[in-house]
């Protein structure tokens, strides 16, 4: 099993079994990413408000890929998650209490008519780009599967990321996964943003989410489509 640990100078480091601790610079989420992900926010929340089915594609859903050491033939795992942006340091207890607070006072309430405050709970780090942690992405771990047990042993993961015409974007984000216990901080923050649509039909609903997973960005790769020179 692996251990991740937080390093100062924008460091993180990670132990492997047998092996020694390796430190990795921690890189920026570029701009041109974060914006998209702020803008499919968006979209999605302007589909709600017209109450049409938000069209749920690659730049929230991306592939994460793992791998099995153990598995000769094929040891690369490939699977969607939901991956959103967080807050940095000082803005996660922040958000997250103000966000249980307005869950607190809809809670009895039905979804639609809660929805101009849900999406107002969301915006509440979408709004202020100034508040997003741009080294760090995080979701949620629901089956313990696969893709979480290659974790434990393995935390050296890929995120890609693609979109759709006429830009094409195209990411791939290698991290190192952090698994992330209930009683932290960053799990109540996903968490908490989760139970803001956790009810509508474009969501599945769990009864319960073991985990939450912290991943740290160490490379960006820009595949984004564009004409050959």
């Amino acid at each position: 099993m692996s251990s991740t640990t937080n390093e100062p100078q924008n460091t993180v480091s990670i132990s492997m079994k047998n092996e020694e601790k390796n430190k990795y610079p921690y890189q920026q989420l570029p701009d041109d990413f974060i914006d998209w992900q702020i803008e499919e926010r968006h979209t999605i929340f302007n589909s709600l408000i017209k109450h049409s089915q938000p069209d749920f594609s690659l730049p929230h859903l991306p592939v994460l890929i793992t791998r099995d050491d153990k598995n000769k033939n094929f040891p690369i795992n490939a699977v969607c998650k939901g991956i959103g942006l967080v807050p940095r340091g000082p803005m996660m207890d922040v958000l997250t209490n103000e966000i249980q607070s307005i869950l607190k006072d809809i809670k009895e309430k039905d979804f639609q008519s809660t929805l101009t405050s849900r999406i107002e709970a969301a915006s509440l780090l979408y709004e202020h780009k100034e508040k997003i942690d741009t080294s760090t992405l995080g979701g949620l771990e629901i089956f313990e599967s696969k893709s979480y047990g290659n974790i434990r042993k393995n935390p050296h993961v890929s995120l890609f990321f693609v979109g759709k015409s006429p830009r094409y974007r195209s990411y791939q984000i290698n991290c190192l996964a952090e698994i992330i216990q209930p009683e932290d901080p960053f799990y109540s923050f996903i968490a908490s943003m989760r139970a803001l649509f956790e009810y509508e039909t474009f969501h599945y609903q769990q009864p319960s989410y073991p985990y939450a997973i912290k991943y740290h960005v160490l490379e960006v790769i820009d595949k984004s489509l564009r004409i050959r020179d």
